[in-house]
């Protein structure tokens, strides 16, 4: 891409995890985090949507699978999200 040309690229460069994770998390998140790492579950990155609440991914022990942390510190592992 020529430098002259405008980019396409429209997301700002950020760190998937911020170092203050919990500071994110709601109080149910903050607890289900700490059952689901005691399994094996890892935080993988946070999606930072344009005008919504931030979305939290986890692994499981394998890394073949991820799951939504929702704000209920429910787990939802039919989500859509396309990791690459």
């Amino acid at each position: 891409m020529n430098k002259s040309e405008p980019s396409s690229e429209r997301r700002v460069h950020r760190v998937a995890i911020p170092d203050d994770i919990k500071s994110i998390l709601t109080e149910l998140q903050h607890q289900a985090l700490a059952r689901l790492e005691g399994f094996g579950w890892s935080v993988a990155f946070v999606r930072r949507p344009l005008f919504q609440d931030d979305i939290v991914v986890l692994f499981d022990p394998s890394g073949k699978r991820h799951a939504i942390l929702n704000e209920d510190g429910s787990l939802d592992t039919s989500t859509d999200i396309h990791v690459r």
